[in-house]
Formats: structure tokens, C-alpha cells, sequence
């Protein structure tokens, strides 16, 4: 895959005491498209849906927290509504109502989020596999959840980021990991996904804790009442 004809703009603003990075592909006089990737991916994943149709919209393509070349949510936890007040933000930032809003997976479930409870500032929306997580087990207690879910934040409190040492490297780990990626692709979500540390290693952008979920279930009942 040959890199966008068109590099997008690198852009910051700032929700909840963090800084958060976005892209920008684009006239801003056209109108506005928002692009919300999925967990543990970045804003760049949407290089050649912003190549597509640049000349009909200006493109914003937000690095969710934890995520890309955004802060990182001190304390590790990463939920819906921080999701949707960064998205919330962003739109202040961005001031051209309505967005039209495409997001995938996580960011589908985000772009539902943010349009139910913001409406009359949206006008279209696209949710590819966003409504949430698959309701496949029966229900559990909070007390057994909890019980759960502390020692797994106290293991994840003592892992370290897995240093792949060359970019070839880590696009095998990408490649083993989606293994539906052209070569190409996978080479260019890798050199956006990856930075390089001090030891000349790379890590992956996006914070482990964006794995954890809450001890708290999936609420069914307000996100149709969202969504509604």
C-alpha cells in the first residue's frame, strides 16, 4: 500500500486534563466527517477511507485515550461515557454541526453513544460491529465480577509493553494477529501503531488497560434508550 496521496494535518486538543491527538484530511468548509477507530487501533486506520472521499468531506479522525499518539487515562481505566466526553469535546473543537459520524467496533459503539445523546448534532451515523459486547454467558454477581476484576488490575499493574526490536518485527506480530491484512496494509498500520523507545525497540502506541472491561456489565436498558 503506498502512502495517502494526501498526509493529514496533526492535531491536539485537550478532555479531561488530557491531551488527545486527531487527524485532519481536507477542506473545512466541506462538510464534516468524523472517523472513530476501534480498541487498540489509531487514527491513521482510516488513511485510504480519507483518501476516498476527501473531495466531499473535510475528514477528522480522533486517536481515542490510551490510544495513537494520545495520553494516556491515568489510572488505566477507559470507559463509554470518557469515551463519549472526548468525542463531545472534540466536537466543540471541530464547530461545524452536523457531523456525520462513522466508527468501527469500539468507536461504533461511541458514535451511537454520542449521536443518542446528542442528536440535533448529528446528522448521519455508521456503526460497523459498534453496539456493544456480546451478551454470550449468563449473568454474573458484582460481588463475583469484582472479585475478578481486582486481581486482574493488580496483574496488569505489573506487566511491561512487549519491545519488538526492528519495524519488521512488530508487522509480523500485526500480521499474526490479522492475518486478513494485505502485506502492505499491515506495514502501514504497524509504522502508525508503533513507537520507538529509547533502546531503539518499538512498542505498540495503545495502553495495555484499554483491555481491561468494567466489573460493571454491559447496561442494556440505557444504551436502547440511548439508541432509541
Amino acid at each position: 500500500m503506498e502512502e495517502t496521496a494526501i498526509e493529514p494535518e496533526s492535531r491536539f486538543y485537550e478532555s479531561q486534563r488530557l491531551k488527545l491527538h486527531y487527524a485532519v484530511w481536507g477542506d473545512e468548509t466541506k462538510p464534516p466527517l468524523l472517523l472513530i477507530h476501534g480498541g487498540r487501533d489509531h487514527a491513521r486506520n482510516w488513511d485510504l477511507v480519507a483518501e476516498a472521499l476527501v473531495d466531499s468531506y473535510c475528514l477528522y479522525a480522533p486517536d481515542l485515550r490510551g490510544h495513537g499518539d494520545s495520553d494516556w487515562a491515568i489510572g488505566g481505566q477507559y470507559s463509554m461515557p470518557d469515551f463519549v466526553l472526548d468525542i463531545a469535546a472534540l466536537a466543540d473543537v471541530i464547530d461545524h454541526d452536523p457531523l456525520t459520524i462513522i466508527g468501527h467496533s469500539l468507536g461504533g459503539g461511541v458514535a451511537l453513544q454520542y449521536a443518542g445523546v446528542f442528536p440535533a448534532r448529528v446528522t448521519k451515523v455508521v456503526s460497523i460491529e459498534g453496539l456493544g459486547p456480546r451478551m454470550t454467558q449468563p449473568p454474573r454477581s458484582a460481588h463475583d465480577r469484582m472479585r475478578d476484576w481486582v486481581p486482574h488490575m493488580r496483574e496488569m499493574e505489573r506487566r511491561t509493553p512487549r519491545r519488538y526490536p526492528s519495524i519488521d518485527a512488530a508487522v509480523a506480530r500485526m500480521e499474526e494477529e490479522n492475518p486478513h491484512l494485505s502485506s502492505e496494509m499491515a506495514r502501514h498500520l504497524t509504522v502508525h501503531g508503533v513507537r520507538q523507545n529509547d533502546d531503539g525497540t518499538y512498542t505498540w502506541k495503545f495502553d495495555n488497560f484499554v483491555r481491561i472491561h468494567s466489573p460493571y456489565e454491559f447496561n442494556i436498558e440505557d444504551a436502547r434508550d440511548i439508541w432509541n
